[in-house]
């Protein structure tokens, strides 16, 4: 962006990164998007990476660089993906070929692809976005509301939530609100094929919702901020403890990795997105990798026999 503000100029020390997000993209390489800001966020700095990690050795190359703060991200293939900056504009990476599109006002923040490829954005006043392949068209919002979490396996099941307990259904291209009994704000959303929504919010109030039923699930008092399921098990993330296993409607601690802002399955590895790091479990064991900076950006495995325990 013209005019803005580098990072260039801060001190390697006074600058914050963080993970944004990771996905597996097939057998050693993972699509992570990294975000560097000074205190104040005035000042920005995004990367895509391509990582190839085998277990025992990590390194990167940068897919895209963009000297502004990065909103959201999708790797579906090692040759498609989207991200979302500050500002609304969108880029779209196939291939050699690196596209952009601006989404309309107000403001958004997150990404949602459905496994059949379409693609919405979301955010402030109850507004969501689809892309249709050339330009975002907006869906008539419902209610206005923060947007926080967005999830279905198919368009018929896409649901999106936010603050003040506001869980939204689209049906066709309009919303039905589905009525809860709390106002809280809810942070993490997970709908499976049967259509149970699986609600996380802060201050440790999950909730299961099914045929106009809402049950609460125990949890620890903390923030849950994703939800995922991998191998036949329900994984919770929270900003505390780091990520537990549901048994019933009870959340049990899983692997104490610190930090789970998000998880993110494949076929065989569920990627989990901490503050500096990516961690991994195939099932059985756990690996992982984590980013610095000292001027320069760098990547190093985790020892996940000694650490995250």
């Amino acid at each position: 962006m013209t005019g803005r503000k580098t990072v260039d100029g801060v001190p390697s020390q006074d600058l914050y990164l963080e993970v944004m997000r990771g996905f597996h993209l097939g057998g050693t390489l993972f699509g992570v998007s990294i975000e560097l800001s000074d205190e104040y966020r005035e000042r920005g700095r995004s990367y895509l990476l391509l990582v190839d990690f085998t277990g025992r050795s990590a390194r990167f190359h940068v897919l895209l660089q963009l000297e502004n703060q990065m909103l959201s991200h999708i790797s579906s293939s090692q040759d498609d993906h989207v991200l979302l900056e500050v500002g609304g504009l969108t880029h779209f990476l196939r291939g050699s070929s690196h596209s952009t599109a601006r989404a309309p006002e107000p403001f958004f923040h997150k990404l949602f692809r459905l496994p059949d490829g379409a693609l919405f954005t979301y955010g402030e006043d109850g507004c969501v976005c689809r892309f249709d392949g050339i330009s975002w068209q907006p869906i008539q919002p419902l209610i206005s509301s923060f947007l926080r979490a967005m999830h279905g396996p198919s368009a018929e099941l896409l649901h999106v939530a936010g603050n003040n307990g506001t869980l939204l259904h689209l049906q066709g291209d309009r919303w039905r609100q589905v009525p809860l009994d709390f106002n809280r704000s809810i942070e993490a959303i997970h709908v499976s094929p049967n259509a149970t929504v699986s609600i996380g919010c802060e201050d440790g109030f999950c909730f299961e919702y099914r045929n106009n039923v809402l049950k609460e699930i125990k949890a620890p008092d903390s923030d849950f901020m994703s939800i995922c399921d991998f191998k036949g098990a329900r994984f919770w993330g929270d900003n505390d403890f780091g990520v537990f296993v549901q048994d019933n409607h009870v959340l049990k601690e899983f692997r104490a990795l610190g930090f789970a802002y998000a998880m993110q399955p494949s076929p065989d590895l569920l990627v989990v997105t901490g503050w500096k790091e990516i961690f991994l479990f195939d099932g059985n064991s756990w690996s992982g990798f984590e980013f610095g900076y000292d001027g320069q950006l760098y990547i190093q495995v985790i020892d996940m026999n000694t650490r995250y325990l």
